[in-house]
Formats: C-alpha cells, sequence, structure tokens
C-alpha cells in the first residue's frame, strides 16, 4: 500500500516521533513533542526530549532491523511498575507526523500528513540509574529493545521433524 505525502506548506519543516505500545493489560501512547498532541481522538502524551529513538533503516523492502526506544526520567517510584509490567511480547508502532504552526498535525490537500514507519515487538527491556548531583536524585532511563516483524518471523520454528520416530508418531501407517 503507497502512501503519498504532500508538500507542507510551511517553511521550515517540523515534525514528531509517535509511540503506541500494547501491552494485555493497558495501551500506552506517548510522543516527543513539547506537550500533548492528539491524532485520529488518540492522545500522545508530550515527552519531548524525554523520549529517544534509534535510527529506523529505511529500504525499498522489508529489513529485519532492530530498535530501540529510550525513556530517561522516569520517577524512582514508577520503577516497580515498569518492571512488573508484561513488556515483553508487546506491541510497539510508531509514527512520524509532520507539525503546523499549532503544534498539530499538518493537514494538507485534505490528507493528514501522519505516516507510519514502524511495527514491531518488544524483546528486551532494560533499566538504568544513575545519580544527578545538580537535582540530587537518581535519575532512571527505560530502554526498550524492539524486533521488526520480519525477525520474528524468521526466528519462528515450523515444519515438521523428520526422523524416524517424529514421523511415524504422525504417520503410523507409513
Amino acid at each position: 500500500m503507497a502512501t503519498t505525502m504532500n508538500a507542507l506548506s510551511s517553511p521550515q519543516i517540523r515534525y514528531a516521533e509517535f509511540v503506541r505500545l500494547t501491552m494485555p493489560s493497558e495501551t500506552y501512547t506517548f510522543c516527543n513533542a513539547a506537550g500533548p498532541i492528539t491524532v485520529n481522538t488518540i492522545t500522545f502524551s508530550g515527552l519531548n526530549q524525554l523520549l529517544k529513538i534509534s535510527d529506523i533503516q529505511r529500504d525499498i523492502k522489508a529489513t529485519s532491523d532492530d530498535l530501540t526506544v529510550s525513556l530517561t526520567g522516569i520517577d524512582a517510584t514508577n520503577i516497580s511498575l515498569l518492571l512488573s509490567a508484561d513488556i515483553k511480547g508487546s506491541l510497539i508502532e510508531i509514527w512520524r507526523g509532520f507539525l503546523d504552526d499549532n503544534n498539530q498535525i499538518d493537514i494538507v490537500d485534505g490528507q493528514q500528513q501522519f505516516f507510519k514507519r514502524y511495527q514491531g515487538i518488544i524483546n528486551n527491556v532494560s533499566i538504568e540509574e544513575q545519580f544527578d548531583s545538580k537535582i540530587r536524585q537518581r535519575v532512571a532511563t527505560c530502554v526498550v529493545a524492539c524486533a521488526s516483524f520480519k525477525t520474528v518471523l524468521e526466528n519462528r520454528v515450523a515444519g515438521i521433524r523428520t526422523n524416524p520416530i517424529q514421523w511415524q508418531a504422525l504417520h503410523p501407517n507409513d
């Protein structure tokens, strides 16, 4: 499915990355904009520079490139919530939205300038804490490693075993 991106009318291009993390118990939405932005009735919390996304490989064909999402400035009381949540195996989706002068998604020729860039599965989570001597507090960073669906499919074990014992269990008359 091709996506047409219309020319933006603004003299400068401003964009934000939007993330939706779908876990079994809850769905979280956030972006790296300065404030909350609502797109198609979904409100993405603005995390500004507390959210960092690694480079997304752009190829014509599907690639099995991994991605990391970092969240900095997590309150120390929320670390236990993060550790107890069932994050591994959750769905992660990332969009890029181009912003207008009001820091909302730009609409050009009736089309929202909001495009999906990545979809994958979370396969690892790590938490790092550092003590910031300026503010005299611990600052936690959560790094989420994501695998693309192509990687998940490449690692999938499929087929049947053809050794005599396995084969006889499936086909006793052969």
